[in-house]
């Protein structure tokens, strides 16, 4: 007996050092990796490796104010099996937590939070979105109420945070800064993405009780790298002149799109660009950059060109004539009539680039070109016109200049080219020609990012680019200003004269090619030219697509909108006007009304004069009034239960006003803050919404 209870001892200690054994070999083999499989099987049940996204870059304009940045957002989560969440934590707490919730997110009252989170408990619910697109000031407030002080792991409540890209000017410059459109983004965004997205990092997460993850500092995983900042050369209130003078135009007439973009002649900055398309409803919104990707017939502001090629070849001077046959002739069995009947048959060249005649240009370039067309378009090849502009915001399309190796070249192709048909170019192109005569025969390359920065450290500075240094001789550039001046003066633009500063382009006026021919009932209404004309500074174009309203000639249609620009530009920039003594007194800015510690540090840091009105011991917001000598800041009253007024101050110190409040804010416009929904010293109700209206200085 005693023996079969020693034998059963011994199988039994033998079997469980076996077990141990195997159980030390096991743990020896994970140790020392040796079991890859199970080490990886183990590694990928309890960690996880997860992206961490990079912080896209913002986009300014020029003057330094902010086009697009992305911010945090934050969702609020419900985990209501939470293994910290008691029945006892319940009935301390839940009753107070939704007295917040309902202040906070009045969709629900107190009472329907409270059955809605219990129900959610009673259903072993372990994710519910409570609330998407919370702000930092609102996540911070609600850290604080009952319950969710007390942690995720014991109330159940955590956040998500989001990036959320935010755009300043709506639709102002809209395809142009860009969007993201199926996760593509175009505009700047989508030429400068490889800059402004940054790099993801990675990071090592474990998996805690109650299926939560938390990061654990492990392994070689890197840290995000966050996008670059670019500086753009925009004007933010010429981009809203621009695209407001040209939405004007278009629903005047009832065009279907147009573009206007204004070029610094002497670096080729862009300094705004519009492009609107009329909807179904009427109404006019940024769809297509047609200015950069709309390559058609540019029609009369082509003659430029031709007028370029005569001049340079020496084949005609600005006094040589032309019959202009009353205004018709013939090619080849093909009529060429101008669009206005001259008052007499013999023009000189000057007169008929003045009154933009068809026959007079296309008969002088048949004369002196017919017999060799390629030296035509051999001198617009010459001049990179075939090619597509290497510009910030990329296009998919491609210019045209057709040669006599095309295989739709015909005996009529040089008559209509010399006339701005048969040939393929962009907005953009056009403005280039014009602007590099503007510029005494240099071309510049049109860009509209200057520079690129990281955390406010400058990596690179964008300078103007020469693409050809003299398109021509300097007594052809003389000689094409003094055509484009007399357009204004005499010819089809008299309307954009004025008394107080000089213009001189070129109109077109183009029938818009349909279903393989020429539409005679859609015509395409363009002004190109600069200012001003004895000291140019800027290059204007404006291109108007299809208006129905009886008007389509381009100084009609087309001319308004770069009065408008030009009328803007003249008047808001003191070294366009001539005369003017500079004021014994120093330059005092406008400045917003906002945070006290900003704006005396911006100040300081400019050496501007500020002073505070006696009395004030201490406030956080200000008001400033611009005087002749300094700034003089005033408190704003800092009721926390009363609504403030926030007139006069930038948009993200009044967010943040507001917020201090519990109160949301919409807005639109850009600027300053002119109008509030809620009048000031009103009850601050929490949760409500306050609408903002801004206006640039």
């Amino acid at each position: 007996m005693r023996r079969a209870i020693l034998i059963r001892a011994y199988v039994v200690f033998g079997l469980a050092l076996l077990f141990a054994l195997s159980v030390l070999v096991a743990a020896a083999r994970l140790q020392m990796g040796s079991d890859k499989e199970f080490s990886q099987a183990l590694k990928q049940k309890n960690t996880r490796v997860v992206n961490v996204k990079a912080i896209r870059g913002n986009i300014y304009a020029g003057d330094g104010s902010m086009l697009a940045t992305s911010v945090p957002m934050y969702n609020l989560v419900f985990d209501a099996k939470a293994d910290g969440l008691t029945n006892e934590l319940i009935r301390q707490k839940l009753d107070s937590l939704c007295t917040k919730l309902a202040t906070e997110f009045p969709e629900k009252n107190p009472a329907a939070w409270r059955n809605y989170l219990l129900t959610l408990r009673q259903k072993n619910i372990r994710y519910t979105l409570i609330k998407k697109d919370l702000t930092y000031i609102q996540i911070k407030a609600i850290k604080k109420w009952p319950l969710i002080n007390m942690g995720k792991f014991k109330s159940g409540f955590w956040w998500e945070e989001e990036t959320r890209r935010l755009y300043f000017l709506g639709e102002l410059a809209r395809r142009t800064i860009g969007y993201s459109r199926n996760g593509i983004y175009v505009g700047l965004e989508g030429g400068f993405d490889s800059l402004l997205r940054g790099s993801d990092g990675q990071r090592m997460e474990q998996r805690m009780p109650g299926n939560v993850w938390r990061p654990v500092q492990v392994g070689n995983y890197k840290d995000p790298s966050n996008g670059y900042d670019i500086i753009t050369t925009l004007d933010v209130q010429l981009q809203d002149v621009a695209q407001n003078s040209l939405r004007n135009v278009l629903a005047e007439n009832e065009a279907d799109h147009g573009c206007a973009v204004v070029m610094e002649v002497g670096t080729g900055a862009i300094k705004a660009i519009a492009n609107l398309k009329r909807g179904k409803d009427g109404i006019y919104f940024e769809e297509q950059n047609y200015a950069v990707d709309e390559f058609s017939d540019p029609g009369s502001t082509f003659k430029l060109f031709s007028a370029l090629a005569l001049l340079e070849d020496g084949y005609a001077k600005n006094t040589d004539s032309v019959n202009v046959e009353g205004g018709k002739t013939k090619f080849y069995g093909e009529t060429m009539e101008d669009a206005t009947k001259p008052n007499k048959n013999i023009l000189t060249l000057q007169e008929v680039f003045e009154k933009s005649s068809n026959v007079g240009v296309s008969k002088l370039i048949v004369k002196h070109y017919g017999n060799n067309p390629q030296k035509f378009t051999d001198r617009a090849i010459d001049l990179g016109l075939n090619i597509k502009p290497d510009f910030d915001i990329k296009s998919s399309n491609n210019p045209r200049i057709k040669t006599k190796k095309s295989s739709d070249w015909s005996a009529i192709s040089l008559p209509w080219m010399s006339i701005g048909y048969e040939i393929k170019m962009s907005p953009l192109q056009i403005l280039m020609l014009y602007n590099a005569i503007a510029n005494n025969g240099t071309m510049l390359k049109p860009y509209m990012v200057k520079e690129i920065r990281q955390e406010g450290r400058m990596i690179s500075k964008i300078e103007p680019v020469i693409l050809n240094k003299s398109i021509c001789k300097p007594e052809t550039v003389l000689a094409l200003k003094k055509m484009m001046e007399g357009v204004v003066e005499n010819g089809t633009a008299t309307n954009l004269k004025n008394t107080d500063y000089t213009v001189a382009g070129k109109t077109g006026t183009a029938q818009i090619y349909k279903s393989g021919g020429y539409d005679k009932s859609s015509y395409k209404a363009s002004f190109v030219g600069y200012f001003p004309a004895n000291n140019p500074q800027y290059t204007v174009i404006v291109v108007i697509n299809e208006p129905r309203k009886g008007k389509y000639y381009g100084g009609a249609v087309a001319g308004p909108v770069f009065k408008a620009i030009a009328d803007r530009i003249y008047s808001s920039s003191v070294k366009l006007h001539p005369g003017l003594a500079q004021a014994a007194k120093p330059f005092i800015p406008t400045i917003l009304n906002g945070d006290l510690k900003k704006t005396q540090g911006v100040l300081n840091y400019l050496g501007i004069s500020s002073h505070m009105d006696t009395g004030v011991s201490f406030t956080a917001w200000i008001k400033a009034k611009s005087g002749d000598y300094s700034i003089k800041l005033s408190p704003i009253k800092s009721d926390q239960k009363r609504v403030p007024d926030a007139s006069g101050m930038g948009i993200r110190d009044a967010i943040l006003l507001f917020e201090e409040r519990h109160l949301k804010v919409s807005y639109q416009g850009y600027g300053r803050v002119v109008d509030q929904s809620i009048k000031p010293g009103s009850t601050a109700i929490p949760g409500q919404t306050i609408h903002l209206t801004l206006k640039p200085f």
